[in-house]
């Protein structure tokens, strides 16, 4: 088949567009990072910037630009004194931080972060636009490049990834995601394609976690396509293989402390994870190899399957030998005793089941978009050629098997957010395709099929449901309150000395961004010490003896907070339930106190502490 060949007879890869739909598809990628960066509020990195992860990335950055080592991934101000060693990866920082340090120059230090907040997310916009609809033009022409990119437009889950502020690693996940896509659908047809999505999945392993279910559903639908037509893919499935070893050593190499390159850790690349790469992918050159020309008959597919599944029956033993936590992903090695007070409430490690009850507007646009594109797809398979049907096998295995698991944790879905835009962009090029020039009922109703898989479709649906029968999303967090509570904090601590401070969770990394303090709690798994320290001061039998074995010397809190009251409700006698309920710790100083919460300084132990109890006026708790 020939390198520009697809579903259209002559649909071109990504720079062989004609003049004028070169123009149409700059001009719409054009519009799309600008709508990016209009719909949505200017970052100013304030109290309204909400997302933990974005402002904790900004403080990596900072400690980075301030000296602090390449592979130093330690932020010693959260669970000080030894402080916490973050699960993420250098590679995200480096191009935020030269952004951040070219512009200081010119504007300052605060008005270039600012700038590189709003930059940093554009600029991951195109190439993420651009491979994504490059993957769906493979089997659908320009139609569908088109139509892949109205599909991202239209997909709240995957554009607010890219919104001004968006420091957070997702997007550049995203971005290797999709380009592992553009590379395997081509992996048949020239030689730089598997390559790039080898080097792509090995920088997605470097960077996070989150993805490793889709890398491992694209290799599988990549075995797939080789095992029907294996003289097609076998040399796709080599080069993406040696890629994808060679690109994990790298970047292993490039990243990871030499102290720590024999330590496995089940949440970041590591030991754990370079072993099976390095063995999985040499076993897989190999089978390649050794079953060359056995056909492609039923005898062959059968051999060559059954292979497949004794190299991964191996991986998996050796994984369940050598490193059993990781078994069940990246959250394996994870404190048990934090589950119940704290990741069972984080929405990215929830069921189906657990989404529906707590956050049921969430369930239609984050699974049911994505099943009805699988649904869609899987139909449109039976309309392709012989010889796209193995490339498109590939989109469907990341679609079918995130949708698959995500009904056990909401964080497998990410494959399918990403993945469902171009097969959605396929379908509906095909879908023209098939019903040109027909008007009947039939054809307009099976040309416009693709719009039940549009997320914002599920989206405007839900909040019309809710608008009739207003079911409650008990999960759900006050915004304006939380920006208040945010801004308090910020303008009474932000002006004292440094010290440590007791707050949730929800406040850690806003208080690092935008305070000289330290703080024993933030949203992440690794910090499990911080997080049950922090419990015991809010729900335990002796909060005093708690807070005061912390050392800290401040203590935080908002009504508005969801945590605060989900500890309230699991510890009704408990100091959280008692701030809400408006008592002041007769243990502790109050600094400041207002409608969106209350600051108290560690008073001196043994002083006098006997009196009333004065109330404080503060803000109705969220469950009342």
């Amino acid at each position: 088949m020939n390198s520009k060949q697809g579903a259209f007879g002559s649909a071109p890869v990504l720079f062989g567009l004609g003049l004028r739909a070169r123009f149409v598809f700059a001009a719409a990628l054009g519009l799309f990072v600008l709508a990016l960066a209009g719909v949505n509020r200017l970052a100013d990195l304030g109290p309204g910037w909400d997302d933990p992860d974005s402002m904790m990335r900004l403080v990596e950055v900072r400690d980075f630009l301030a000296g602090q080592s390449w592979f130093d991934l330690t932020q010693y101000r959260l669970d000080p004194p030894g402080g916490l060693l973050m699960h993420w990866s250098r590679l995200v920082d480096l191009p935020i931080a030269t952004i951040i340090l070219a512009a200081t120059p010119l504007v300052g230090r605060a008005s270039a972060e600012l700038f590189a907040a709003h930059l940093w997310p554009a600029l991951l916009a195109i190439p993420f636009a651009v491979a994504l609809a490059s993957a769906a033009a493979r089997f659908g022409g320009e139609i569908a490049r088109l139509a892949t990119l109205l599909m991202i437009f239209l997909s709240p889950q995957l554009k607010g990834i890219f919104v001004p502020g968006a420091f957070d690693h997702h997007n550049v996940q995203a971005v290797l995601l999709a380009c592992v896509l553009m590379g395997l659908v081509r992996a048949d047809q020239a030689r730089r394609w598997p390559i790039v999505a080898g080097a792509a999945a090995a920088g997605s392993l470097a960077v996070g976690m989150e993805t490793l279910l889709a890398i491992l559903l694209a290799i599988l639908g990549l075995a797939i396509a080789w095992t029907i037509d294996a003289d097609r893919w076998r040399r796709g499935l080599t080069l993406f293989a040696g890629a994808l070893i060679a690109g994990t050593l790298l970047v292993a190499a490039a990243t990871i402390p030499p102290s720590r390159w024999l330590v496995p850790a089940c949440d970041a690349l590591s030991f754990a994870y370079l072993t099976p790469v390095v063995m999985g992918g040499s076993a897989v050159i190999a089978l390649a190899a050794l079953l060359r020309g056995h056909g492609d008959g039923v005898p062959g597919i059968l051999m060559r399957g059954g292979a497949l599944v004794a190299i991964a029956s191996l991986l998996v033993t050796l994984a369940a030998v050598l490193f059993p936590a990781c078994l069940t992903g990246p959250y394996g090695g994870i404190d048990p005793a934090i589950r119940p007070i704290w990741l069972d409430h984080v929405a990215e490690a929830q069921s189906f089941l657990s989404t529906l009850e707590n956050r049921p507007g969430l369930v239609a646009p984050v699974y049911l978009a994505p099943l009805a594109a699988l649904m869609l797809g899987v139909l449109t398979l039976r309309r392709m050629s012989v010889a796209d049907r193995p490339a498109f096998i590939i989109v469907l295995a990341i679609l079918g098997g995130s949708v698959l698991i995500g009904a056990i944790q909401l964080r497998a879905l990410v494959g399918a957010q990403v993945v469902a835009s171009a097969a959605v962009g396929v379908v509906a090029a095909l879908a023209v395709k098939a019903t040109a020039g027909r008007d009947d009922a039939r054809s307009v109703a099976r040309r416009w099929s693709w719009l039940v898989a549009v997320p914002a479709v599920w989206t405007l649906g839900v909040a019309a449901v809710d608008r009739v029968f207003g079911r409650p999303d008990v999960e759900a967090v006050n915004v304006g309150a939380m920006t208040e509570c945010r801004a308090f904090l910020g303008e009474v601590l932000g002006t004292r000395a440094p010290g440590l401070v007791v707050a949730t969770s929800n406040f850690g990394a806003f208080l690092l961004k935008a305070t000289p303090h330290s703080v024993l709690a933030a949203p992440y798994h690794r910090g499990a010490r911080g997080i049950l320290a922090v419990d015991a001061v809010f729900t335990g039998a002796d909060p005093e003896a708690a807070f005061r074995a912390t050392g800290a010397t401040y203590l935080a809190a908002c009504t508005s907070d969801p945590e605060l009251n989900q500890m309230a409700e699991r510890a009704p006698e408990g100091l959280a339930a008692r701030l809400i309920g408006g008592a002041r710790p007769p243990w502790l100083d109050e600094l400041a106190s207002g409608p969106a919460g209350v600051i108290f300084s560690a008073k001196p132990p043994g002083l006098d502490v006997t009196g009333s109890l004065p109330v404080l006026r503060l803000r109705p708790s969220l469950r009342e």
